[in-house]
């Protein structure tokens, strides 16, 4: 009981103390009534739809100084509205003493709190608060303070009727219904003005309990607070007894199907402005926005957001999340999330929030959720991160570390990382640890570079980790991080090693960024996550990944299977994908290629398809000047050499040990080790690393002509000769049937080893 009465105390005297600056954009005068249109000019929801189809009548204007607020259009719902939330709205100045007074005199005779005092104003920036934190409430005493004393700035500067017509247009109405327009069109398919008593007063009381007295959940929640609403306003004299009573016995049919907007998570978000937190927003003073003239020849253009959404495009996205659906629910997944994002600009072109708006999704997975901006666990799509240090401070994808077992010590417990098979391939150079995923070598290059240079590198590509506690498991994606923020970051290699900051409004201007990495290493990284050949041991040739044209891209799966992620970039556009559950259920056995990844390659396609003929975009950058091709040595034996990228100049050929290293002939380069506090001398019997032994092979019956099966070695004396069941396998790759298999190696000086292994339909 004492705290209600101290809360009280708190905000009457210390208000004047409370520091609040100038007033922010997030409580800054909305837009109401604007049409938010994709980059063509296509409405992207109803309201939005009306608007412009009333716009030449200046029937919704922009900005809080509409000719015609919701208020006035809607009569009957601003008096419901006041009698719920404010009876004396129209007389204070902000905050409201005596309900104030009233509510914590009944919190102290109920032990608790069950009333609240909060004026239209107060919860009008309430909601405006809460949207620029991006869904979370703060229900501390200060918080409190500061809504009452950022209320009366907004009364001082408005109208009532401006105020009202605020709170009608941004007030929650249940499930993502978000304003009364939204709201009178989605339950009883109508204008606010056509509402009668009993439906003004229905909808009236939803506000004060969206979720509980969500209409499609169940229509008689909100009944009870629905009469007691008619019964002050006849007590107001807004209706009369006889008007009360047919109110009362009205049946309230509730629509039968919620229109479903397109690029709906991108248009809540852009109507509440929450956002606005994440991209680049037009200015809350912009004139396109705000305008406080009366010109009706400016209506048109001041009653619309363009955004920078392609509508073909989006479409496009949402029957492939459709399509998914049933290969996605076989890894028990419900929900899909997708943003593409034009390199150029930044633009987002397309943004799919949940995988399912409305239907069956909503009710039992959260269908409504916005999952673009819910920080998830990255698994192994930050390793880009990680590998792209080491390139920056001089190494390069021929260098060499080792999969090999690894303990790091740290400040309190051990750390010993684990590949996803657990098993240890022995050398690996960085395109191969990289390009197949390996989890030790990464832990071990975090460890030359450490956790804060990461972290340092993620916030320059546009991503502020949470805290900084994660240590070395960062390299295994242990930090959370939205997908529109990874995919922007991703961006930047793409780029030529230069940020990029999504942008919501068109036109969006060419970006020039700030430097992220060098240009050379931005280069190495696409290179490497574009190479179909490098990553085939572990994803296979014929994987989601394999495109006809260039596209760099990288999978991640985190722990115990909850999210499943592929981000990628082709020259045009950089696309991020992340599958899951909203309630973090564990995916059963799905990794990023499996999951997410046949949703990238569809978007991907998609994308590239319907953005091809954008006249400002080119293809992957062109090869730094600091970069030459030379042949360098495959292994530290060096009997095997490749093609690979080196830094011109590099003096590191050259310097290496001939005992360590084998000999390189001038013009070629031997490769480098990583230090020793990341690399340790590996010498390995000859063993088959694919297939593996244990493993059990399941042929996809819609693919299992492209299905090819790598077989793979480490130690003894490469070159090595495969064969299968006897039959000599003549470039490594075997084309799987049914059945018990045996594969053997034989290495070059005679030394043989076989696994058996099970392919099952």
């Amino acid at each position: 009981m004492r705290r209600s009465a101290s809360a009280a105390a708190v905000l009457v005297v210390t208000g004047s103390l409370v520091r609040l600056g100038p007033v922010p954009v997030s409580v800054r005068a909305p837009s109401v009534g604007i049409a938010v249109v994709d980059r063509h000019g296509v409405p992207l929801d109803a309201m939005s739809a009306r608007v412009l189809g009333n716009a030449s009548a200046g029937a919704s204007a922009g900005g809080l100084s509409g000719r015609f607020p919701l208020s006035r259009l809607a009569p009957r719902l601003a008096a419901a509205t006041i009698a719920a939330e404010d009876e004396r709205f129209a007389s204070h100045v902000g905050v409201d003493p005596i309900a104030l007074g009233r509510a914590v005199a009944a919190d102290v005779r109920a032990g608790a709190v069950v009333q609240g005092g909060s004026t239209i104003t107060q919860q009008l920036v309430k909601v405006r608060r809460i949207a620029a934190r991006r869904g979370r409430a703060d229900r501390g005493i200060a918080e409190k303070v500061r809504e009452a004393l950022y209320a009366v700035r907004l009364e001082h500067r408005f109208s009532k009727d401006e105020i009202l017509s605020s709170y009608l247009t941004e007030a929650p109405y249940g499930g993502a219904v978000v304003g009364a327009d939204a709201a009178a069109q989605a339950y009883f398919a109508i204008s606010p003005s056509q509402l009668t008593w009993a439906q003004a007063a229905y909808l009236a009381a939803l506000p004060q309990r969206p979720s509980r007295f969500d209409p499609r959940r169940d229509p008689t929640a909100a009944l009870t607070r629905q009469r007691w609403i008619l019964s002050r306003l006849r007590q107001t004299r807004h209706i009369s007894r006889r008007e009360e009573s047919a109110a009362r016995n009205e049946a309230i049919v509730i629509s039968a199907s919620l229109p479903t907007p397109i690029a709906p998570h991108f248009v809540r978000a852009v109507r509440d402005g929450s956002i606005c937190a994440s991209v680049i927003c037009p200015s809350a003073d912009s004139e396109r926005f705000n305008d406080k003239r009366t010109n009706n020849k400016r209506t048109d253009e001041r009653a619309r957001i363009v955004t920078t959404i392609d509508a073909a495009l989006q479409a496009d996205v949402a029957g492939i999340a459709a399509h998914q659906r049933k290969l996605l629910a076989s890894y028990g997944a419900a929900n899909v999330s997708v943003v593409v994002l034009d390199n150029a600009t930044g633009a987002i072109r397309a943004y799919e929030g949940s995988g399912g708006w409305s239907g069956a999704l909503t009710a039992d997975r959260g269908g409504m959720i916005d999952g673009v901006r819910q920080p998830r666990q990255t698994g192994s799509v930050i390793k880009a991160f990680v590998y792209a240090l080491a390139f920056d401070e001089g190494a390069g994808p021929g260098d060499l570390v080792d999969d090999a077992p690894f303990v790091a010590t740290g400040a309190s417990r051990e750390f010993r990382p684990r590949n996803y098979d657990k098993r240890f391939r022995g050398e690996l150079t960085l395109r191969e640890a990289l390009a197949q995923s390996v989890n030790v070598p990464a832990v071990r290059v975090l460890a030359e570079h450490g956790p804060d240079d990461l972290a340092a590198l993620l916030r320059r590509s546009g991503i502020t980790l949470p805290n900084s506690t994660y240590g070395l498991s960062m390299a295994l994606g242990a930090a959370e991080v939205d997908l529109l923020d990874l995919t922007a970051a991703y961006a930047s290699f793409a780029r030529g090693g230069r940020s990029l900051e999504p942008v919501i409004s068109e036109p969006a201007q060419l970006q020039e960024g700030q430097r992220v990495v060098s240009r050379e290493t931005a280069y190495l990284v696409t290179d490497v996550l574009a190479d179909n050949e490098a990553r085939a041991p572990a994803f296979g040739r014929s994987s989601a990944l394999r495109f006809d044209f260039p596209v760099s891209a990288k999978t991640g799966t985190s722990s115990d299977f909850h999210d499943n992620w592929v981000i990628g970039s082709s020259g045009r556009v950089t696309v991020g994908v992340w599958v899951g559950n909203f309630d973090r259920t564990p995916l059963r056995r799905a990794s990023g290629v499996t999951g997410a990844g046949p949703v990238f390659r569809a978007v991907m396609l998609a994308a590239d398809d319907r953005l091809r003929n954008d006249p400002s975009r080119a293809l992957l950058p062109e090869v730094p000047g600091g970069l030459v091709r030379a042949s360098v040595c495959h292994r530290s034996s060096c009997t095997d050499r490749v093609e690979e990228w080196v830094r011109s100049g590099d003096p590191r050929p050259v310097s290496m040990p001939s005992s360590d290293v084998g000999s390189a002939r001038p013009g070629e380069a031997s490769p480098a080790k990583m230090s020793d506090r990341v690399r340790t001398a590996h010498s390995a019997p000859l063993s088959l690393l694919s297939p593996s032994g244990r493993g059990v092979y399941v042929l996809d019956p819609s693919h299992s002509l492209a299905q090819e099966l790598a077989l793979r070695a480490i130690g003894g004396s490469p070159p090595y000769s495969f064969t299968v069941n006897t039959a000599f396998v003549d470039d490594g790759w075997w084309r799987p049937v049914t059945g018990r298999h045996e594969a053997c190696v034989v290495d070059a000086a005679g030394a043989r080893a076989c696994q058996r292994f099970t392919v099952r339909s």
